[in-house]
């Protein structure tokens, strides 16, 4: 394969990738459900066998890599449209702690083991799972935990605030409520 040759698929498989990545839409890769992440993964792969190896033929490696896009953009829409083959596709969320207590079952279900749990539930500061109301592992793998009402910390200690004349400047906006609230507190 000539440079020549070697540029042309480049390019080829550089703008087509390009093309079908805006087609998919925006989604941030931590937002990505395991499926479409694989999915990114053997796209990604189908453009760079197109751009590198010669036995693949420029029009069969465009027309995979436009089936493969078709058939995720169908999937994300038959998802979108359909609350049974969305669950079948992407899963659906597993209460992984009720109450302070593990449900073991659900674990087992999602394949994480307890070393695994305990160290998402630190990365949430959550040092014990008795301090835990809920724990959900999201169809992404990442974890929403809802501490129990005594363990949480004060709403205003993760908020900014700004006292002034008018009140307490939230988000940009001044919140007299809320500075009533905070002085009565």
């Amino acid at each position: 394969m000539g440079y020549a040759e070697s540029t042309f698929r480049i390019a080829c498989s550089f703008f087509v990738l390009l093309l079908l990545t805006r087609l998919m839409g925006k989604t941030e890769i931590s937002q990505l459900n395991v499926f479409t992440f694989i999915t990114a993964i053997t796209i990604g792969n189908i453009a760079s066998s197109l751009s590198t190896d010669e036995r693949v033929e420029i029009d069969k490696g465009v027309y995979s890599l436009l089936g493969w896009t078709f058939l995720t953009i169908a999937m994300g829409y038959i998802g979108m449209k359909s609350k049974k083959a969305r669950h079948l596709i992407t899963g659906e969320p597993k209460i992984v702690i009720k109450q302070g207590k593990v449900m073991e079952k659900a674990l087992k279900q999602v394949r994480l083991d307890i070393e695994s749990l305990l160290g998402m539930l630190r990365q949430q500061n959550v040092f014990s799972i008795k301090d835990v109301e809920y724990a959900i592992l999201e169809i992404n793998g990442n974890l929403s935990v809802m501490q129990k009402q005594d363990k949480k910390p004060n709403a205003w200690s993760k908020t900014l605030l700004f006292p002034t004349s008018t009140g307490v400047i939230y988000d940009g906006k001044a919140n007299e409520d809320a500075l009533k609230d905070l002085l009565a507190a």
